[in-house]
């Protein structure tokens, strides 16, 4: 490891500068793989399994850019070509109806969240304070989503411990706030437990919201096209529901976010879309009343470019994110089989599973056996000795606290990457950090009630590795056990 930077770009104390400030817990893990190469960042929602096949079909044809790829598109939010054939890819999964004027393109979906929340409260509909109900354990952007600008409140509906998702679940949690939510989010295919959301319970959970509540319904379908050949449960979005065809307001409540990052593995390409049907929502996003919200998350040249290279019908009569979607099944489904092999036969790593559920990229580990009741809080993130290097510690090293520099010169004390999960869940993380090289994503940065649960994304790189990842995993907590 080089003693004046990181991968010969960046300088350790940037690095830690950086770290320190980051506030995505999954962003957080790949900023410290900067600075420790050998770890293996299995806690990141990254998927890399359609690579070779979108280098093939589709980065390996790219046309060249011409003068019109530099100036602004129009609209912003994405050219009318764009916008048709990304809801003609979409059709299968979101309804026949789909229409391109619905679809507002975004600088991925977080940014779809915030505008739908930002034009949500332009409309009257939400207010600043007012609250976000959500199933717990949820992905933990939701609260910066919807928190750190629109000023809302995310309010968990705390699964059991079997993690099934029920109506009396989210009506207790909704009865159980002293000013009622006014937003619900469901996240289908679900991150972190990857399943699917049966159809029944969609449409009871659907039923209630709409009739009797006030509450607008978010679908976040990002994993919808992440489906795994042995589930039974298939996916079904929302606007394919009898209840959002049927219950007469259901079309200007209902609203659904999808992007390329999860299903096409373009995660570092920051492309989304908010679809609604809700006139007034889509003349805030689209700028009628002279403020358009979308400006702010244009779906850019760049990825009109190359998403636009993606989904366009091609001479074959299909375009290329037909053709490797109809690959993709197959693809993640061996993923998944390898994973859940390595799994079993390590018999030392319980997971949460339920047979011909599964969708998605995610297993949900259950290790709240290896848990120390009394592990020690960790004040600072251990780091290697950087030789001739003592300045790293200097001028950008803080820990959780605002502490300052490390004990001796070359040392390096880094941040606390969790604060927000308990002592137990956070000396574990770092066990195995240490121990196996293997970074996880604890459950409690997902508002998981009980600390112990870990999120492992089986698509951040090929087979073999996870295989060898999860191997090293088993074996430290062998030797944990010893």
């Amino acid at each position: 490891m080089s003693t004046r930077n990181i991968s010969g770009r960046t300088p350790p104390a940037e690095v830690i500068a950086l770290l320190a400030r980051t506030t995505d817990p999954e962003r957080r893990l790949s900023v410290e793989q900067q600075l420790f190469p050998e770890l293996l960042n299995l806690g990141t929602a990254e998927n890399i399994l359609l690579f070779p096949l979108l280098n093939e079909k589709v980065f390996g044809k790219l046309r060249g850019l011409t003068e019109d790829d530099l100036r602004y598109p129009v609209p912003i939010y994405g050219k009318e070509k764009l916008r048709e054939d990304i809801a003609e890819m979409l059709r299968p999964r979101f309804g026949a109806d789909l229409d391109p004027d619905d679809l507002f393109g975004t600088s991925g979906v977080s940014a779809a969240l915030e505008c739908l929340a930002f034009a949500l409260k332009k409309t009257g509909a939400l207010a600043t304070g007012d609250r976000v109900l959500l199933p717990a354990p949820f992905w933990q952007g939701f609260k910066w989503c919807f928190e750190q600008r629109p000023g809302l409140e995310c309010v968990p509906a705390y699964l059991g411990s079997d993690f099934e998702l029920t109506l009396d679940i989210l009506q207790r949690a909704y009865h159980g706030q002293r000013t009622r939510p006014k937003l619900l989010v469901l996240t289908n295919p679900n991150n972190p437990l990857g399943v699917n959301y049966d159809k029944d319970l969609l449409e009871k959970i659907y039923t209630w919201a709409l009739t009797q509540t006030d509450m607008h319904i978010i679908s976040d379908e990002m994993y919808a096209h992440s489906q795994i050949e042995s589930s039974r449960l298939p996916f079904v979005s929302a606007f394919e529901l009898d209840a959002y065809r049927n219950i007469p307001d259901a079309r200007k409540r209902v609203h659904i976010v999808w992007g390329f990052a999860k299903d096409f593995g373009l995660s570092g390409f920051k492309a989304g879309v908010a679809i609604t049907r809700n006139d007034a929502v889509k003349g805030v996003l689209g700028g009628a009343d002279g403020e358009p919200y979308s400006w702010f998350s244009p779906f850019d040249s760049l990825n009109h470019h190359v998403i636009g290279s993606l989904v366009e019908t091609r001479d074959t009569g299909r375009s290329a994110a037909a053709d490797i979607m109809e690959e993709y099944r197959m693809i993640l489904t061996g993923a998944f089989a390898s994973a859940r092999t390595a799994l079993d036969e390590a018999k030392n790593i319980p997971y949460v599973f339920r047979e011909g559920q599964n969708s998605a990229q995610f297993l949900w580990l259950d290790l709240r056996e290896y848990l120390r009741q009394d592990a020690p809080e960790i004040p600072y993130e251990r780091g290697p000795h950087f030789p001739h290097n003592g300045h790293a510690h200097n001028g950008g090293a803080h820990d959780g606290n605002g502490g300052g520099a490390a004990s001796r010169p070359g040392d390096l004390r880094l941040p606390v990457l969790f604060s927000e999960i308990g002592s137990a869940e956070s000396e574990l993380f770092q066990y195995l950090k240490d121990q196996a090289h293997v970074q996880l994503l604890p459950g409690q940065t997902l508002s998981a009630h009980d600390q112990g649960y870990f999120r492992l994304c089986f698509t951040a790189f090929g087979e073999q590795t996870i295989r060898e990842a999860i191997q090293r995993i088993s074996q430290a907590l062998a030797d944990r056990s010893l």
